[in-house]
């Protein structure tokens, strides 16, 4: 009788390997042998010892996760071929470190940088609560974005004193935005391939609420520009940025090689790239606006020496407004609503008002449109009543 043919079973490709650390853990990797190419891949996965029920089926799941990415990475070999490794890889990659290197890119300003550094830790926080410090960009859900959204409605102010005071519907609106961004960003380097967060239907998300924009009318302006500042800088950068629309980063950072000649070599207009957005914007500079630049300083230095702190900056803008008897609660950024308003006011176009202040989409400037049109309705009523006795 002949003996049975010995069935050869086919290696894996890809196996499960655990490595030792110190205190007794156990890291869990993958060894990765594909068409004569050698890879590894540390999971980020981490069995404890086993010293209670508790501890046991934590590991359970932990071995059911590798097991998972296990199958997840022989498809996508088998899909994909080994030379796309490094894209397969990164497509597992742990969502708060995507997230991380997210706020680290480059090119952004420290303001975008420390703004996504805000949301991630904010998602670290739901993360904990709903027990999935685990996820990866590719597990990523309808379902995980929905949870994430539900966490911003009620999600606690962390840089407040007062400790129950939650975020407002604005700063969850741009957490959801920032999320969402990174998950696009995510689309378009090829490790996923759609945005959940995008299918979500606008009830879903969190909308964003229109707030008040504190602008100066064109009297007060006028007030503001004969009273006393404590500091000269903020007083010229500030009446400065009302004839410009530039934002306290772009003015930080205007130095002459800003400053260009139109083409008839009869005017000046400032050409830069916006700090916040990355995008070009060019403003023709007039009178009144050039009143307020300084004398151009050494090669290379800003125009405008300004207080390095926001802190320092909105004192002496107190003060100022307090000089010129102006009882608002006025900001820099007040100085680019009021550029925005006094354009309008004075008969400017919404598109071309939207082109100066630098916005990618005109539907932003109308903001100031209807706040122009509510200045109107409450002065029309005035007239109400007036012949009363």
């Amino acid at each position: 009788m002949a003996r049975p043919k010995k069935v050869i079973k086919a290696k894996e490709p890809v196996r499960i390997r655990q490595k030792k650390l110190k205190g007794g853990s156990i890291s869990l990797y993958l060894d990765i042998y594909y068409h004569g190419v050698r890879k590894y891949e540390f999971l980020e996965l981490y069995l404890v010892p086993e010293q209670s029920s508790a501890d046991k089926i934590k590991n359970t799941e932990i071995m059911a996760k590798a097991e998972m990415i296990k199958s997840e990475r022989i498809l996508q070999l088998q899909k994909s071929g080994i030379e796309k490794w490094e894209q397969i890889k990164q497509s597992d990659i742990l969502l708060t470190n995507w997230l991380k290197k997210y706020s680290e890119e480059s090119g952004i300003s420290g303001s975008t940088a420390a703004s996504r550094e805000k949301m991630l830790m904010h998602l670290e926080i739901h993360l904990k609560q709903s027990h999935q410090e685990h996820i990866r960009l590719s597990d990523v859900t309808k379902d995980f974005c929905r949870g994430f959204i539900a966490y911003l409605r009620s999600a606690k102010n962390q840089v407040s004193k007062d400790r129950e005071e939650i975020i407002s519907q604005n700063t969850g609106y741009f957490y959801q935005h920032v999320l969402s961004a990174s998950l696009n960003k995510a689309v378009s380097e090829g490790l996923i391939t759609k945005n959940p967060l995008s299918q979500l239907s606008a009830k879903e998300k969190i909308p964003m609420e229109e707030s008040d924009r504190e602008f100066l009318t064109i009297d007060e302006l006028k007030r503001l520009a004969a009273a006393d500042c404590p500091n000269k800088a903020v007083k010229q950068a500030f009446m400065f940025s009302c004839f410009t629309g530039l934002r306290i980063s772009d003015i930080r950072q205007l130095t002459p090689a800003n400053i260009r000649k139109t083409a008839d070599d009869k005017g000046l207009y400032i050409d830069t790239i916006m700090q916040k957005t990355k995008k070009k914007v060019t403003v023709p500079l007039s009178q009144e606006a050039l009143q307020w630049l300084p004398e151009a300083p050494n090669s290379g230095e800003p125009y405008f020496k300004l207080p390095k702190t926001s802190a320092a900056l909105g004192m002496s803008i107190k003060k100022w407004c307090k000089n010129a008897e102006i009882d608002k609660h006025v900001t820099f950024h007040s100085s680019r609503h009021t550029f925005g308003t006094t354009m309008l006011t004075l008969g400017a176009d919404l598109y071309t008002t939207s082109k100066l202040m630098g916005h990618a989409n005109v539907s932003t400037t109308t903001v100031y449109a209807k706040i122009i049109d509510q200045k109107k309705v409450d002065s029309i009523h005035l007239l109400d009543n007036i012949f009363d006795y």
